[in-house]
């Protein structure tokens, strides 16, 4: 294992173009990144969807243990058996679903930041979605990715791509998404538990959130949820909500407000939601993503709006800004889903060396739970799930030791 510094990708812009960021080999310990943006913003080809065992059809009864399974999530801190890491450094290709997107651009940089610390180089790809995903995987090949992690995205549609991919030698390790394709593209699929793909990891979010909502307001749920048509990150969210809203007999959406790519882009929905908030009638507002209430600056607003500072509000990602708003105890943010993203690209590279060991994947069982003021919350920074990822999976990575060559004759010794 070796120390080095990070340098993560550029931020991305809504044309074609491809930047590739060079560092010197004095710095071998610094990260290639190529950030190359290949379509238009959100409209990406993310996989939703998802379940746990905290996600089974029985709901708990009664707001109290629904408020439970909401701080208990979904934890399966898997133990898997050491394995031996490659000799040879990688460059790893992470394609991502659309990096407008907080939740896959924190994927994608993740796991970007994992293959870093693990000595190979990494090169983030923006998938976009559409057409943009082939293209994504064409310009892996042509940047000589030895490795490809295809994140949350499925195989059918890209069967021509893929099969360049093949002939290229180039072994692809899915994160989310199936290999839907016959025959099978993929050379390793991570799983998020053993029973739960870590693509369907989507329909928890809204899961936990609907939980949540049931268990801290007083009667029925009445609930704004936030999405952007044509998202299946942000949609698949909401499904899930509604889905488990109405399994647990607890409320209702009173209102499906849509949002534009354009609109969040430029922070214009912040004044749409505040109105929606206030003339619904609503006592839950449900948002797919934290950056909108922080960097957004929909937090602020809602705390600053007499007939929204009351209201609950739920979040998914658990950044550190949105954690520190929760931590405040200030009004715009109550509670967020928490998503151990550190540890989720620890496990994408643990799929990468055992796939090169000839050994199988193994479930991530990264975490994901409600994070409140009183639970779940970290001192300081981000949600990691309460594991240290990168010391978690570095110790089963077993580094070839040589035999050292003596430096001079070994000293006789008379014994007696």
């Amino acid at each position: 294992m070796r120390a080095n510094g990070l340098t993560r990708h550029a931020q991305v812009t809504p044309r074609a173009s491809t930047r590739v960021v060079l560092m010197s080999k004095d710095f071998r310990l610094i990260a290639l990144v190529a950030t190359l943006s290949l379509s238009a913003i959100v409209l990406s080809a993310c996989s939703g969807g998802g379940s746990s065992p905290a996600s089974s059809n029985s709901a708990p009864a009664g707001p109290q243990k629904a408020l439970e399974s909401a701080y208990a999530g979904v934890v399966s801190d898997q133990s898997p058996l050491a394995v031996d890491f490659a000799k040879d450094e990688q460059n790893v290709a992470i394609i991502s679903c659309s990096l407008a997107i907080p939740s896959c651009a924190a994927s994608a940089t993740a796991v970007s930041d994992a293959v870093t610390r693990a000595g190979w180089w990494p090169m983030v790809i923006d998938g976009g979605g559409g057409a943009g995903m082939g293209l994504a995987i064409r310009t892996a090949i042509a940047q000589a990715a030895t490795v490809i992690v295809a994140i949350d995205t499925n195989c059918k549609g890209l069967e021509g791509a893929y099969d360049e991919v093949a002939l290229a030698q180039i072994p692809v390790v899915a994160l989310g998404g199936d290999d839907d394709c016959t025959p099978p593209r993929w050379a390793a699929v991570s799983r998020w538990t053993a029973d739960h793909p870590v693509g369907l990891r989507q329909t928890m979010v809204g899961t936990l959130q609907a939980d949540y909502a049931y268990g801290k307001v007083a009667g029925k749920v009445k609930a704004l949820v936030l999405t952007v048509p044509g998202d299946p990150t942000t949609t698949t969210i909401a499904a899930g909500f509604a889905a488990r809203l109405k399994a647990l007999g607890a409320g209702e959406v009173v209102q499906t407000l849509e949002l534009s790519a354009a609109e969040i882009a430029d922070n214009t929905f912040v004044t749409k939601v505040v109105e929606a908030a206030t003339t619904s009638g609503v006592n839950a507002i449900i948002v797919p993503e934290d950056d909108w209430l922080t960097t957004g600056g929909l937090a602020t607003a809602i705390a600053r709006d007499a007939k929204t500072a009351k209201l609950l509000v739920i979040g998914h990602g658990g950044t550190a800004a949105a954690l520190d708003i929760i931590r405040s105890g200030r009004a715009g943010l109550t509670a967020t889903v928490g998503q151990a993203f550190e540890w989720l690209g620890f496990g994408a590279v643990d799929a990468i060396v055992r796939l090169l060991a000839g050994a199988p994947a193994v479930a991530i069982g990264d975490a994901m739970q409600v994070v409140d003021i009183d639970h779940n919350m970290p001192e300081s920074g981000r949600y990691t799930g309460g594991v240290d990822a990168e010391k978690k999976y570095t110790a089963l990575w077993l580094h070839p030791t040589p035999t050292p060559t003596p430096t001079r004759a070994p000293t006789p010794v008379t014994t007696g």
